[in-house]
């Protein structure tokens, strides 16, 4: 089994706080997308021939896309890969680009999972966020795409925002309850350096971050989450039963994955690739695919060292419920490995921050938020 990823890199326009590479503008579309289809159908044997399970739109903002230009990725995809019929296809969505006859298109298509970036149902926090839709049209959204016929619904909510209280978020949580959706995506605002918000902040002109609120506000999204039936699968992802996004937990469980367009990254399960986090650059080689002193291949790659791919299997796996599986470590990686994994793990056990079950390591959900500085302990010296 194997996932494609595929970065759509336009936005109507940038949110102050994102630091995922996009622009806006749309000039060089066309451009793109013929760079796009050239990159997939040239890449046919990066992932060896396995059946494709699950593909993954993601942004920017792929809603921008009309619903033709969709289609058209999506059936390049298939010519030049084998996709499962049951793949699980995602389509993340932002509420300003949506409308009941897209939806429907997309739901048409074959679209099986929307993600849609509400980030909060309060006007006042989307302003701070400078999101271009209000909170009317967000709920509006998810009435239609229940209507068009999507029944695997993310929605994505941004907590620590200076503008909200923990009573406020508690009220955002309930309304994202409200809506029926299966699965909710929740991430703390983090002030990425060089963005809108970060010189915004410096200057004065926008609130800072409170890491403490934070941390208050996703213990009440945990609890609240397990209140109302969702699984706590990974730090900043909750599902009810059955509805965990398979796309990302490939990412999780290191299958492998072809990712394309500008900035999107791959892995064939021993080394890691990433496209070059530029529009013009990349259009000019995948138009052209002649490497030379002017137009060098836009691709760096990196082959895992052993003592790589154990750091990256504990941050990734202390991520999850499920933890870190010693058995596999111990199968796929070596015995020294695992030996000093579970050594090392004592020092977090005795400081209450990881428990062992079994052959597992794993969080508690208290502990989840702070996973990327336990896993430090863990990494192989």
């Amino acid at each position: 089994m194997a996932g494609i990823y595929i970065h759509i890199p336009f936005c109507n326009s940038k949110c102050a706080y994102c630091g995922f590479y996009s622009i806006a503008s749309q000039k060089q579309k066309s451009a793109f997308l013929e760079a796009l289809h050239s990159e997939i159908a040239q890449r046919t044997d990066y992932l060896k021939g396995e059946e494709i399970d699950t593909i993954y739109f993601g942004g920017g903002t792929p809603s921008i896309l009309s619903i033709e230009e969709i289609k058209g990725i999506l059936e390049c995809v298939s010519r030049h890969n084998k996709v499962n019929p049951a793949a699980e296809i995602t389509l993340e969505a932002n509420p300003d680009t949506l409308n009941p006859e897209y939806l429907q298109g997309l739901r048409k298509l074959g679209i099986n999972k929307l993600s849609i970036g509400i980030q909060s149902f309060f006007d006042d926090d989307l302003k701070y966020l400078s999101r271009r839709h209000d909170a009317n049209h967000a709920r509006q959204c998810i009435g239609w795409a229940k209507q068009a016929g999507f029944d695997n619904l993310t929605l994505d909510l941004i907590y620590g925002l200076p503008t909200a209280t923990s009573e406020k978020w508690s009220q955002n949580l309930d309304l994202f309850f409200e809506t029926g959706a299966q699965h909710l995506s929740a991430y703390a605002l983090t002030v990425e350096p060089n963005t809108i918000m970060a010189k915004q902040i410096t200057a004065g002109k926008l609130q800072p971050v409170n890491e403490d609120d934070a941390v208050r506000e996703y213990e009440i999204l945990c609890q609240r989450a397990k209140e109302n039936g969702f699984l706590h699968y990974e730090i900043s992802n909750f599902a009810k039963p059955g509805f965990r996004s398979k796309h990302n937990c490939s990412y999780w469980n290191r299958t492998p994955y072809a990712g394309f367009g500008p900035s999107a990254h791959s892995f064939d399960g021993t080394s890691r690739q990433w496209n070059v986090d530029n529009i013009s650059q990349y259009i000019e080689y995948e138009i052209n695919p002649s490497p030379n002193t002017t137009n060098p291949s836009p691709i760096t790659k990196e082959i895992l060292m052993p003592e790589q791919a154990y750091d990256e299997y504990v941050m990734l796996k202390l991520r999850t419920a499920w933890g870190i599986d010693l058995k596999y470590m111990e199968r796929e990686m070596g015995k020294r490995f695992s030996d000093y994994c579970l050594k090392q793990a004592q020092i977090l056990i005795a400081q209450g921050k990881v428990t062992q079950t079994r052959e597992f390591l794993h969080l508690t959900d208290a502990q989840m938020l702070f996973a990327d500085g336990i896993a430090e302990t863990l990494f192989w010296e």
